[in-house]
């Protein structure tokens, strides 16, 4: 995909400078639409390529002046920065994506609101005391634990920034709180695991939902489709006509129409009709009109003789001439031809049943599925085979060490069931263009035209539509079955409306539970993060982690896989439990070697092994000791890798940890005229990493 790209020098903004400036923006985005620093409405979305995402925005209107333009100026810095300051307990050096800069504004509103009414004219007065105050006040608040950590960690990226936001923001020198762990500052969590709390989806619901899914996809799509293709043909095929401004002559004209009357007496139907209030009828010339490609009143105009002349009865409505033939149980699923006016419904009632079966049998993130694109579906006829190539969005970084704003493929494609691949096969047929679930399948956007209309730039549809899509499937599946009674409604979930994000988590409790399952399960969700396959999981009264220990003990296996590599190609370790380390690596591969699970259980009774408790942090490794460990409590099961300590024992580094601590250790400041305090404790830390950098090279053969 190309992009536009605004490439000038970054002054200081002025009314009119672009919010995105800095920002690469979607190509079909007109560069002088975009909001511009006056404005007091941000339109963030240009700047946001997933297609399936929502508008984002920020709006300033509620901020008070002066405040509302020093914040203005700050998110400005933020969006456009080149080199962003690095913050405690995060990852150095990235740039905030556009979304999470949306998200900014709140924290900071709530401290202005809180300075304002304890009379402070700027933040330069936020002494340690003040913020002290602060705390207390966001721990009285009410608001979720996660907001107080959301606000404290803007605080602390104001103070980051404190010599480049204008003086009403600029905070004292001193570090905030003394840069003290957010989790002291605010208390222990009661939630002290973190947990998906994205509800599954009931058994009750699920099972007759997916199973009318499938029917969709398997056999009533066999009706829709020649319904919904002849629906596209006839609207586009009216539309093409009128644009030319070709006119059709007479014998032209009549040849057309007789070879639409053929094809509406071969399928059993009569003109295109519609019933007046009085119960007459009357026929529809400008449906009439799209079938022979004719101006609207051409065909009422000069060839009613011709039309009386085919002796053909006048319908109640304009039907489309494939029919429909299926039946459900013996039950016609829709009786008769189907209108012309009801086959976009349809379609969009099979575009829906083809999201669920591809995003339940995948496990596919909803933006993975929504920004799926044409050829995507692979099969390897030997192996038979099918796989799905996309995009992946979440985790994806770009040169500049943020989030890739284009995504990034996906290394591994997803292997799929054969279901997944006929779903996929059908939504590609409805989408008809570059994305699988556009914003729309009807070819022609019906919009009033005597009013300008906003449309988000984003091509694909968003989770949000999609939930809207599934309440109407239910809908009519429930309508079908009280009409034939049928038992197999699909009633309402207890935890409410079935959102995509719901269908992945449904994915993982039940592919789990199967042992062959498992493998599945490590393979597509493609965690990096053991600590977020344990949080997608659920807890320990549920069984289910029991069950996602065996996703952990392969990435162990991987890990140590990876580091005997290292260690036959002459990698060196360094620090005071190397020699620990490669025992345990090698140790690994001997006992573990062909080692075949059969449940999850297994696998975590086996993570208990001394060998398998490595971990990695940010620039080294843990060779878990609880008896040597610095950073854990009595109830804590393995290592706080964000409290590492430096001189603990059961450090270990290799020589990717030793590059990243020299990428550390190049974005130190360098501020001779820095307070005191600060300047020393920069020294320190430069000491400390080139130190341990020295050791590491002294020792490398």
């Amino acid at each position: 995909m190309s992009i536009h790209a605004i490439d000038v020098a970054r002054p200081a903004p002025v009314s009119g400078t672009p919010v995105l400036l800095g920002r690469p923006i979607r190509p079909e985005i007109a560069l002088e639409t975009l909001s511009r620093f006056g404005d007091d409405r941000w339109d963030l979305t240009p700047g946001i390529f997933e297609d399936h995402s929502d508008a984002t925005s920020i709006n300033f209107k509620r901020l008070p002046q002066p405040w509302r333009d020093a914040v203005k100026d700050y998110l400005w810095q933020l969006i456009n920065e080149d080199h962003p300051r690095a913050l405690p307990a995060a990852r150095a050096g990235v740039r905030c994506s556009l979304r999470s800069v949306s998200f900014m504004k709140g924290p900071i509103e709530r401290l202005i609101i809180w300075a304002l009414e304890r009379g402070l004219e700027s933040f330069a007065e936020l002494e340690p005391a003040r913020l002290d105050e602060y705390l207390a006040y966001l721990g009285d608040s009410g608001v979720s634990y996660g907001s107080r950590q959301h606000s404290v960690a803007e605080v602390r990226r104001l103070w980051a920034y404190r010599d480049l936001v204008p003086p009403r923001l600029a905070m004292p020198d001193a570090p905030p709180w003394d840069d003290a762990p957010a989790r002291e500052l605010l208390g222990a969590r009661s939630d002290v695991q973190p947990i998906n709390r994205t509800p599954r989806i009931g058994d009750a619901t699920l099972v007759p939902l997916l199973a009318w899914a499938i029917r969709f996809v398997e056999e009533i799509s066999t009706d829709i489709r020649p319904n919904f293709s002849e629906f596209r043909r006839t609207l586009v095929g009216g539309r093409e006509y009128r644009q030319a401004g070709l006119r059709l002559y007479e014998a032209e004209r009549h040849q057309k129409l007789a070879q639409v009357l053929a094809q509406l007496r071969g399928a059993g139907l009569g003109l295109p009709g519609r019933v007046l209030t009085d119960g007459s009828r009357e026929i529809r010339w400008a449906h009439l009109a799209r079938l022979t490609g004719t101006l609207g009143a051409t065909h009422a105009k000069y060839d009613r003789s011709v039309i009386e002349a085919s002796g053909l009865p006048m319908d109640d409505n304009a039907y489309l001439t494939p029919g429909c033939t299926v039946t459900v149980d013996g039950i016609p699923w829709h009786p008769g031809s189907m209108k012309y006016d009801d086959a976009l419904g349809y379609a969009r009632l099979l575009h829906t049943a083809c999201y669920i079966v591809i995003a339940y049998l995948s496990g596919m993130r909803p933006g993975g599925v929504l920004t799926l694109t044409a050829g995507c579906l692979h099969h390897d006829p030997d192996r038979d085979v099918w796989t799905l190539t996309g995009t992946r969005w979440k985790g994806a970084t770009g040169p500049h060490g943020g989030k890739a704003e284009e995504g990034a493929t996906r290394e591994n494609p997803w292997v799929v069931h054969p279901l997944v691949a006929q779903a996929v096969t059908v939504a590609e047929e409805l989408g008809n263009g570059r994305l699988l679930f556009p914003k729309s399948i009807r070819p022609k956007e019906n919009r009033p035209k005597t009013r300008r209309v906003w449309v988000r730039p984003g091509q694909a549809r968003t989770a949000t539509q999609v939930a809207e899509d599934i309440v109407s499937f239910a809908e009519w599946v429930n309508s079908f079955c009280r009409e034939n009674r049928r038992p197999d409604t699909i009633p309402d979930d207890p935890d409410g409306r079935i959102t995509p994000s719901r269908f992945r988590r449904t994915l993982a409790w039940h592919i789990v539970r199967r042992p062959r399952g498992l493998v599945v399960a490590a393979i597509q969700y493609g965690h990096i993060n053991v600590h977020v396959t344990q949080g997608y999981a659920g807890n320990y009264a549920s069984g289910f982690p029991d069950d996602l220990s065996f996703e952990q003990w392969l990435e162990r296996i991987d890990q140590a896989t990876d580091l005997e590599a290292y260690l036959d190609t002459g990698g060196h370790l360094s620090g005071p439990a190397a020699g620990e380390l490669e025992h345990r690596v090698r140790g690994t591969g001997k006992k573990f070697a062909g080692k075949v699970l059969l449940t999850g259980r297994q696998a975590r009774k086996l993570l208990q092994d001394p060998l398998l408790q490595v971990y990695p942090g940010r620039g080294l490794h843990c060779v878990f000791d609880r008896a040597k460990a610095r950073c854990i409590t009595a109830t804590d099961d393995g290592p706080d890798l964000s409290g590492c300590q430096p001189d603990c024992s059961n450090i270990a580094r290799t020589g990717p940890d030793v590059e990243e601590l020299r990428d550390r250790l190049a974005r130190l400041p360098e501020d001779s005229l820095a307070p005191p305090i600060r300047h020393q404790r920069t020294t320190a830390i430069r000491e400390s990493i080139q130190s341990i950098i020295e050791a590491h090279q002294e020792g490398t053969p």
